[in-house]
C-alpha cells in the first residue's frame, strides 16, 4: 500500500512538473521574463524530485511555484490588455501615428520612390548628441524630451534618432498617462520598448501620468525603457510658470496633473556639450532655424526631394522645417488683408480660446461667440445667416490639398465635438500676430464671453491661465463654475487659491468637498492646508489617511513629520513605501535618516537611487558622503551635476525659489549649490565658488550671503563684508518669519539656530562699530525666533 501511494504521488509529481514546466515555458515567452532557457527545465526538475517527498511537499512547492507563474500571467495579460500588439520602431513610419506635421505636396513628376507624407530628413546639428545619449541608455533606459517651437522638426528628429539607435525595439501604443501608470502599477516588463510621448503636456491632464511612474521607468525597474517625448516651448513654459505656487504656499501646491508635470520636468538635465552622458533624464532644445551647416545639407537633399528645394526658396529666417510644414501659407491665410474676414475671425477665435486656456477642441458655439467679438472690434458685421458655416469651411479648406488652419474633431461618426487649430498658428500668436490676439486677450469681455459659452469643465484650465494673467477673480469664477459641475481639479485649484490668500478654512472646505466625492488625492492637499493653518494634529490625521490610500506624497510628508518627532522606525516604514513607488524625495530622506543613524552603506544606497533620477537633495547627500570618505573627485562630479540641475530649476521656476523657501522646502536645491561652492573654496577656486554662492544669495539664502561676507573679510574688505552680513541677517530674519516651523520639523532646533547665529553675528558686527542700538535690535530678533512661545 505504501509503495502504491509512493508511485501515485511520484506520478502526480511528474504530471505537475510537466504542467508547470509547460505553463512556465509559455509564460516566460509571453511575459518576457529575463533569464537563461535552462531555468524553466530546472524548475520542472525541482518539482519532479520534490514529488517523492509526499503530497504536502508537492502541494507546498506547487503553490510556491504557481505564485510567480500566476504573477507573470497576470502581468502578461495586463500588458496585452493595455497595449495590444506592439510594432517595431523601424516599422512605425506613419506620419499621423507619429504626429509629424503634414508636408507640402510632392510635384506630380517627382520620383515615385519618395514618401508622399515624409520629406527626406535633413540631418540636424544636435542629432549626434541625441543619438549618443540614446545609445548610452539602451541598457538602463531613460527619458529624453525634445523642446522647441511648433514645426521646428522635434518629432522627426527624435524618431530618426530612435530608428538609428534602437530600430528593433517595440513601440507600444500608449495614448494616456493613466495607461502608462497602470503598466507600472501592474509591474509589466517593458524591456526594450520605446514609450512614445509626443505632445508631452497632453499626458498630464485628467488621470495624469505621475512623477513616481516616470521615476520607476527611468530607474529601470521595468527593464530598459526609453521614454521619448516632445513638447512645444510655450507649453513647457506654461507648465513651469503658470502653476508656480505663491511664496506662502507649500512647494508643489498645484492641481495633481500640473504638480506631476512640474516634478517630471525637474528631473530633466539640460543638454550641454559638457553634459553628463550618465544622466537618465535629458532635455534637448531643437532650434527652429537651420544653421549654415544644416542648410548645406538641405541644399544637397534638394536635388533628391523637390519639396526641400521649395522650402529653401521660400523660407524666412532659415525656418526651413516650418516652411516644409506649410507654415508661411497657413500664416498668410490667417493674416492677409485680402483673406476671408469671417474665416480669419474664426481662426482668431480658436487661437484666442486656446491662449485663454480652453482645451484643445474648441466647440462651435465658442468659436461663434469669440469670432463675433473679433469682428466687432473691426467694426465688421457678417451679412449672411450662414456666415459661420461658410467661415469654418474656409478655415478648414486645405492649402495645397493638405494643410488646414482648423481641423474638425469627432469621437463618434457624424458628431463633431469642435475644432482644433493648427499649433503653427498658435505658436505664431506669441510673436508677430500679437496685434491680432493681444487686444482680445487684454479685454475682460473676451474672458467673460469665453466662460459664458464654454463647457463648465473647461473652466478649470481657463482659470489657470486667468490666474497666471493676474485675473484672480475671473479665475475663481471659472473654477467655481467647474467645481459646481463636479470638476475635482477645480476644487483643488479653489482650495489652493484660498490657502494662498490665507483663508485656510475655505480652502479646507473645498478639499473636503473633493474628498466627499471620492477624490483621495485631496486628502494630501487638505493635510497641507491644515499645516498652513497650524492644525498639526489634523495634518497628521489626513496624512495618515492619504498614505494608507497609497498617496506617495502623503507617505513622504508623514515620514518626514514622524522623523522630526523622533519616531524613526515608523518614519522609515513610510519613506520606504514611498521610495518603492518611485518618490525620489523619499529616497533622499531615507539616505539622510540612515546617515543620522551612522549606517553610511545604507545611506549611500538610498542616495544613489535618488541621485540617478536627478533629485538635488539626494545628489547633495551622496556628494557629501563621498567627500567625507575621501572620494573627492567623484564628490566634485556629483556636486557639479547637482548644482547645474539646481541652476536650471531656479531659472525655470524663479518664483518657487525667490524668496527662498529654506533648505527644508527646496528639495536640496540650495544645499547642492552651497556644497559645490564650499568644495571649490576649500580647493582654492575662490572666484568660481563666488559665482555659485551668488546663485543662492541673490535668491535669499542667508548661508550663501554669510559665506560671501567671510570671503570679503579674508580679502580685507570690511565694508563689503558688512554689506553681506546685513544681507545675510535680513534674509535669515525673513526666512525664519516665513518658514520657522518647517525648519524645525525637518532639522530640529539646529535648523533654526544656524540662521539665528547669522542674526547674532551681524549684531556683533554692529556692536564692534559702536552701534549698540542696532546690535540690540538684531539680538532681539534672534531671541524672538528662538522663543518657544513665538513658534507656530
Amino acid at each position: 500500500m505504501g509503495d502504491r501511494r509512493y508511485d501515485v504521488w511520484t506520478a502526480a509529481g511528474a504530471v505537475a512538473a510537466g504542467a508547470v514546466l509547460a505553463a512556465a515555458s509559455v509564460v516566460l515567452a509571453a511575459g518576457r521574463v529575463p533569464g537563461p532557457t535552462w531555468a524553466a527545465a530546472t524548475v520542472g526538475a525541482v518539482v519532479a524530485c520534490a514529488a517523492i517527498t509526499g503530497k504536502r511537499a508537492v502541494e507546498a512547492l506547487g503553490t510556491r511555484l504557481a505564485e510567480p507563474v500566476e504573477r507573470v500571467v497576470r502581468r502578461s495579460a495586463a500588458r496585452n490588455a493595455l497595449l495590444g500588439p506592439a510594432q517595431r520602431v523601424v516599422d512605425s513610419r506613419e506620419r499621423m501615428a507619429l504626429s509629424i506635421h503634414t508636408a507640402i505636396p510632392l510635384p506630380r513628376d517627382a520620383d515615385p520612390g519618395l514618401s508622399s507624407s515624409l520629406p527626406e530628413y535633413i540631418p540636424r546639428r544636435i542629432d549626434s548628441d541625441i543619438r549618443a545619449w540614446i545609445r548610452a541608455h539602451t541598457r538602463t533606459g531613460g527619458l529624453v524630451v525634445l523642446v522647441g517651437e511648433a514645426a521646428a522638426g522635434k518629432t522627426r528628429c527624435l524618431y530618426e534618432a530612435l530608428c538609428a539607435e534602437v530600430p528593433l525595439w517595440g513601440l507600444p501604443h500608449i495614448e494616456t498617462g493613466a495607461q502608462l501608470n497602470a503598466l507600472v502599477r501592474e509591474g509589466v516588463d517593458l524591456s526594450q520598448s520605446v514609450v512614445w510621448l509626443d505632445e508631452f503636456q497632453n499626458f498630464f491632464g485628467d488621470e495624469a501620468l505621475t512623477a513616481p511612474s516616470v521615476r520607476q521607468l527611468v530607474a529601470g525597474r521595468h527593464g530598459p525603457v526609453l521614454m521619448a517625448a516632445t513638447i512645444r516651448t510655450e507649453e513647457l513654459d506654461r507648465l513651469l510658470h503658470s502653476t508656480e505656487p505663491s511664496t506662502d504656499a507649500p512647494e508643489g501646491s498645484d492641481a495633481i496633473g500640473r504638480r506631476h508635470a512640474r516634478e517630471v520636468i525637474k528631473m530633466l538635465a539640460r543638454w550641454s556639450p559638457r553634459g553628463e552622458a550618465t544622466e537618465r533624464a535629458m532635455r534637448f532644445h531643437v532650434d527652429s532655424r537651420l544653421s549654415a551647416e544644416e542648410r548645406t545639407r538641405a541644399q544637397a537633399l534638394a536635388a533628391i526631394d523637390p519639396r526641400i528645394e521649395v522650402a529653401l526658396r521660400g523660407a524666412e529666417d532659415e525656418r526651413i522645417t516650418a516652411t516644409l510644414a506649410g507654415a508661411p501659407e497657413l500664416i498668410e491665410r490667417w493674416t492677409l488683408d485680402s483673406g476671408d474676414r469671417n474665416g480669419q475671425a474664426v481662426i482668431t477665435a480658436a487661437v484666442v480660446a486656446r491662449r485663454c486656456g480652453h482645451p484643445e477642441v474648441v466647440p462651435m458655439e465658442v468659436l461663434e461667440a469669440l469670432a463675433m467679438r473679433a469682428l466687432s472690434a473691426q467694426a465688421h458685421v457678417p451679412l449672411s445667416a450662414q456666415w459661420l458655416s461658410d467661415a469654418i469651411a474656409w478655415a478648414e479648406n486645405p492649402i495645397e490639398g493638405r494643410i488646414s488652419a482648423l481641423r474638425r474633431s469627432a469621437t463618434s461618426p457624424g458628431v463633431v465635438e469642435g475644432f482644433k487649430v493648427s499649433d503653427i498658428l498658435l505658436q505664431h500668436s506669441y510673436s508677430a500676430a500679437r496685434s491680432l490676439v493681444r487686444p482680445l486677450l487684454d479685454d475682460e469681455g473676451t474672458w467673460s464671453t469665453l466662460l459664458a459659452h464654454a463647457s463648465p469643465y473647461a473652466g478649470s484650465d481657463i482659470g489657470l491661465v486667468a490666474d497666471a494673467e493676474g485675473r484672480t477673480e475671473l479665475a475663481r469664477r471659472a473654477w467655481r463654475r467647474a467645481a459646481d459641475a463636479g470638476d475635482l481639479r477645480a476644487m483643488h485649484w479653489l482650495g489652493w487659491s484660498c490657502t494662498r490668500r490665507g483663508d485656510h478654512a475655505e480652502g479646507a472646505s473645498w478639499f473636503r468637498r473633493a474628498i466627499d466625492l471620492g477624490d483621495n488625492t485631496a486628502m494630501w492637499a487638505l493635510a497641507r492646508c491644515l499645516h498652513g493653518s497650524g492644525d498639526f494634529t489634523g495634518e497628521e490625521r489626513w496624512l495618515r489617511e492619504a498614505a494608507s490610500q497609497g498617496d506617495a506624497s502623503a507617505m513622504v510628508d508623514l515620514g518626514v513629520a514622524l522623523s522630526a518627532l523622533g519616531r524613526q522606525d515608523e518614519a522609515e516604514t513610510w519613506l520606504r513605501r514611498a521610495a518603492g513607488l518611485g518618490e525620489a524625495v523619499a529616497m533622499a530622506n531615507l539616505g539622510y535618516l540612515w546617515e543620522q543613524r551612522g549606517d553610511l552603506t545604507q545611506s549611500e544606497h538610498w542616495n544613489r537611487q535618488g541621485a540617478v533620477v536627478g533629485h538635488p537633495g539626494a545628489i547633495e547627500n551622496l556628494a557629501h558622503l563621498l567627500k567625507n570618505r575621501g572620494d573627492t573627485d567623484e564628490a566634485l562630479r556629483w556636486y557639479r551635476r547637482g548644482a547645474e540641475r539646481a541652476r536650471a530649476l531656479m531659472q525655470d521656476s524663479p518664483a518657487a525659489y525667490r524668496p527662498w523657501p529654506g533648505e527644508s522646502q527646496d528639495q536640496g536645491v540650495s544645499d547642492t549649490v552651497l556644497g559645490l561652492a564650499r568644495m571649490l573654496l576649500e580647493t582654492g577656486r575662490t572666484e568660481e565658488a563666488e559665482v555659485w554662492f551668488h546663485e543662492t544669495a541673490d535668491r535669499g539664502d542667508p548661508r550663501a550671503a554669510a559665506a560671501l561676507a567671510d570671503i570679503e573679510i579674508g580679502r580685507g574688505e570690511p565694508s563689503l563684508a558688512l554689506f553681506w552680513r546685513r544681507t545675510a541677517a535680513e534674509s535669515a530674519d525673513a526666512l525664519l518669519t516665513r518658514s520657522r516651523h518647517s525648519l524645525r520639523a525637518s532639522y530640529g532646533e539646529l535648523g533654526v539656530r544656524r540662521h539665528v547665529r547669522i542674526l547674532r553675528r551681524y549684531a556683533e558686527c554692529l556692536a564692534d562699530q559702536g552701534d549698540a542700538a542696532g546690535a540690540a535690535e538684531w539680538n532681539s530678533r534672534g531671541d524672538r525666533h528662538t522663543s518657544p512661545g513665538s513658534l507656530p
